[in-house]
């Protein structure tokens, strides 16, 4: 490798890490608007009742539209895919409209608890977007489909009503694993001609770890919320071996 390659090597990663450091400020200011979100509406005093109020309107306001809205991102993203046009401006406001009726919905239904929760999952979220950017992006679908498993664990635990989220979290695995068979078999291209990974990649540990995560949800379900709490941390130890498998194959 040349000095010119090495300096256009260096300018890309540079690009791929600020990209990476902006989702991190954006999980920051998601997290600062929980703590005001825990300290108004959770843990409020009489005093600020109306403060306390005024957020629950804006909190269902947004339970009810946002998944609208974001099933609209999803249309607009898919047709610029399809006119093969630039897509990052609404994939990206689709992950945040996304985001924000995650948060509402989870605060609304499982109040204290699910805020508790969203603090780790927007932390989670700023992790992802820096392992997509500048580690390998077979881990991070690995990485995706292992965490939202453990979400979909919380959701049994924490309750027997939350049959809807997890359905939506088996869903959003299937994907995953759809997504990979698919590039296996075009070299690493998804739909649009877009290149997501590397030719030679190896499938087998993705759709491991897609098969695992749908299994644990699965017997979770079956047996009930004190073996979803063991699966928790088993599926913890899974994305943990993960990681240290993907960091060898660096080296």
């Amino acid at each position: 490798m040349d000095k010119k390659q090495r300096e256009e090597r260096r300018r890309q990663e540079d690009i791929a890490l600020q990209r990476g450091l902006l989702w991190v400020v954006g999980a920051v200011v998601l997290e600062a608007l929980l703590v005001l979100v825990n300290r108004y509406y959770i843990n409020f005093y009489m005093s600020e009742i109306d403060i306390t109020l005024a957020l629950d309107n804006i909190l269902r306001f947004l339970r009810k539209t946002m998944p609208i809205a974001t099933i609209l991102g999803l249309v607009w993203t898919g047709w610029q895919l399809k006119q093969h046009k630039k897509f990052a401006l609404p994939l990206i406001v689709t992950i945040v409209l996304a985001a924000v009726s995650v948060c509402s919905h989870v605060i609304i239904k499982f109040q204290g608890p699910g805020l508790s929760m969203l603090f780790w999952l927007v932390a989670a979220w700023a992790v992802l977007a820096l392992v997509y950017y500048i580690y390998q992006r077979e881990f991070f679908l690995a990485a995706s489909a292992c965490g939202m498993s453990i979400l979909a664990l919380w959701f049994v635990r924490s309750s027997t009503n939350t049959v809807l989220e997890v359905v939506l979290l088996l869903a959003a695995i299937a994907l995953v694993a759809a997504a990979a068979l698919l590039m296996k078999k075009n070299d690493g291209v998804l739909p649009g001609g877009i290149s997501f990974l590397p030719q030679k990649t190896n499938y087998t540990v993705l759709l491991a770890t897609c098969a695992a995560s749908i299994a644990a949800i699965a017997v979770a379900m079956l047996l009930g919320g004190m073996v979803s709490y063991y699966l928790i941390y088993v599926m913890v130890a899974w994305m943990f071996a993960l990681f240290v498998y993907y960091t060898v194959k660096l080296m």
